[in-house]
């Protein structure tokens, strides 16, 4: 009913940015969940071989948890990112790391990696390895997925920079849980 609605709700928002809270900590089962970030990249491009280009820069922007009563605003994330791009297949593969920072200024943060291909962005697991305030002691993992602009960043790969390119990045199936 409404009342197990409403305590789902809070597990999750609980878990949000991207993990446990109070009422989550007391619990010992995994959480799992999903997440997304309405990102914009900014970075330089560096030529890297003869066909291929390195992206070094980050992506940030608020974080949503999916609940049954739609995306809620749990806080903010901001990700580094180093990402080569083969020109001829264009192929990706990259990897990272990101702050998630709730609304109580409690933090986590983990380290990613991923491949896919350019434009259509990349796949691959973001690990938690850390966290402070109510988010110590918390470790967890789930697939990581960006999502850029195809259009923004077309026009800007045959620069120096990528500047203001928008995307989402999406964390699918995300577990989280107290370490022992």
């Amino acid at each position: 009913g409404p009342m197990i609605a409403a305590v789902r709700a809070l597990i999750l928002l609980a878990l949000v940015s991207p993990v446990l809270a109070t009422a989550v900590q007391a619990q010992d089962e995994p959480q799992v969940f999903n997440a997304f970030a309405i990102a914009v990249a900014n970075g330089t491009i560096v030529k890297a071989a003869e066909k291929e280009l390195m992206v070094v820069g980050t992506i940030a922007g608020p974080l949503f948890v999916e609940t049954d009563e739609g995306p809620v605003d749990s806080g903010k994330v901001v990700c580094a990112a180093s990402v080569r791009v083969h020109q001829e297949t264009y192929k990706t593969s990259g990897g990272g790391a990101c702050t998630f920072t709730a609304q109580d200024g409690a933090t986590s943060w983990g380290d990613w990696t991923c491949e896919g291909y350019q434009l259509v962005g990349c796949r691959g697991t973001l690990k938690l390895n850390g966290g402070t305030g109510r988010l110590a002691g918390v470790a967890g993992e789930g697939t990581m997925i960006w999502r850029p602009s195809a259009h923004d960043l077309q026009k800007q790969l045959d620069g120096t920079t990528v500047q203001n390119t928008t995307g989402i990045v999406l964390w699918r199936d995300f577990k989280i849980a107290r370490r022992p």
